[in-house]
């Protein structure tokens, strides 16, 4: 055996070595982190990514919550003390206004500022009053509800265009229609209005 060894020694040096060494370095280069590796290497080592996975479906829908409780209703107020009647309102701002029946008298009881008025009705609907102390800027006339008639009404200063036998001293003109149909000259049907006698109300300023 001594001579085996002695003839070997070399070879058992060079393989205690080699061993030695190989345990050394694998114990000093151990990898405990990807920083350890080349880059270029690392860059191989990475796996393709994978597929998208597909989208889950979607979840029931919860259960509604539980109400929440209706607070009482409040007292009801008491009511509030009733007010004082108010001052009486001061006379319309018509300098004058009367009631005027289909035959074109002037109802004084029903009206102011018209004792001096005169109406002439120089044809049927036509009224022209006159005698009014002050010098009248607007008029407005409406048809008494109880000739149950449509109210057709016109009013105007002076005489009217269509008043031939209003007086020049005609202060107010006030025409009252009534309604019927008539045909043109293409023939076609229309309404035309015809004066005839209605009571009114009229108020001036």
């Amino acid at each position: 055996m001594l001579k085996a060894i002695r003839q070997n020694i070399v070879a058992w040096l060079a393989l205690f070595v080699a061993l030695t060494g190989t345990s050394m370095a694998a114990s000093h280069y151990i990898i405990t982190s990807t920083g350890q590796i080349k880059p270029s290497v690392l860059r191989q080592l990475r796996g393709a990514a994978g597929a998208t996975a597909a989208i889950g479906p979607q979840g029931r829908e919860g259960l509604p919550g539980v109400a929440g409780a209706r607070g009482e209703a409040g007292s009801r107020g008491e009511a509030g003390s009733r007010g004082e009647l108010g001052p009486k309102g001061e006379a319309g701002s018509a300098l004058a206004y009367a009631h005027v029946t289909k035959n074109g008298e002037v109802e004084s009881a029903n009206g102011r500022n018209v004792d001096n008025v005169k109406v002439e009705t120089p044809e049927p609907g036509v009224y022209c009053l006159s005698g009014l102390t002050f010098k009248p800027h607007n008029a407005a006339a409406t048809i008494d509800a109880n000739e149950l008639v449509l109210p057709l009404i016109s009013t105007t200063l002076g005489v009217g265009k269509g008043a031939t036998g209003c007086a020049e001293k005609t202060q107010i003109t006030v025409e009252t229609w009534t309604p019927s149909l008539a045909r043109n000259s293409k023939g076609e049907t229309q309404v035309v209005g015809v004066t005839a006698n209605r009571a009114f109300y009229v108020a001036i300023n």
